[in-house]
């Protein structure tokens, strides 16, 4: 099976699930009449199947044991991923202290705002996880083209995910600060996701087998 605890680097989270996803197909092979991938995509397809409903339960036992073992390898890199949370906090910290000081020296606006509405799909965002004085004149570069700067930076459990964004007149830069992906976060969220989506499926393919039957 694939190792789906390992970092995912810039991975989006319907990219981690379809990992995740397939992974659990893999290790269901032969099971069931259905995979969990295609229940969830073509649930329709097995409405005629004698009790889907307790079908789901069976696949829903076994999902269960799956995510179990991912998060005992998981629990493995936590350890990595709170060092590596830590340095990206205070790398958030550094930047954060040199933006709003060169903001200030050539009298730009520096906010925190509760909310920023944007468009952003179209941020131009340079992704850092270092910092030298390489970036010095990058940044005075950022702040000078820009109508204000907004921290936009977020707490994540007690770290914190650096982001600014150089609001500009025809488009907003930003620049993020890399922040590790918790491994043991990103299965209970597939598993949350893929049980609900399973306790909705059972209940609409249960009513449909219901009214069949009348």
């Amino acid at each position: 099976m694939a190792d789906v605890t390992a970092p995912m680097g810039t991975m989006t989270l319907q990219e981690q699930m379809d990992l995740i996803i397939d992974d659990i197909d893999d290790s269901i092979t032969g099971k069931y009449v259905f995979t969990l991938r295609d229940l969830l995509e073509n649930p329709d397809d097995y409405a005629d199947t004698p009790d889907i409903g307790k079908e789901i339960d069976r696949l829903k036992v076994d999902i269960n044991l799956y995510f179990e073992s991912k998060r005992t390898e998981a629990s493995d890199q936590v350890s990595k991923y709170q060092d590596d949370a830590l340095k990206a906090t205070r790398l958030a910290d550094k930047i954060a202290s040199v933006v709003k000081d060169k903001a200030k020296s050539i009298k730009k606006p520096f906010i925190t705002p509760l909310f920023f509405v944007r468009k952003e799909d179209e941020d131009e965002v340079i992704f850092v996880n270092n910092y030298d004085t390489s970036y010095e004149a990058l940044l005075d570069e950022l702040i000078k083209g820009s109508m204000f700067v907004a921290d936009i930076s977020m707490p994540v459990e007690n770290f914190k995910v650096g982001r600014w964004v150089f609001a500009g007149e025809c488009k907003n830069r930003g620049l993020f600060v890399f922040f590790p992906v918790n491994p043991i976060g990103v299965l209970d969220i597939a598993k949350d996701q893929i049980s609900m989506a399973l306790d909705g499926l059972k209940i609409e393919l249960e009513s449909a087998e219901e009214t069949e039957k009348k």
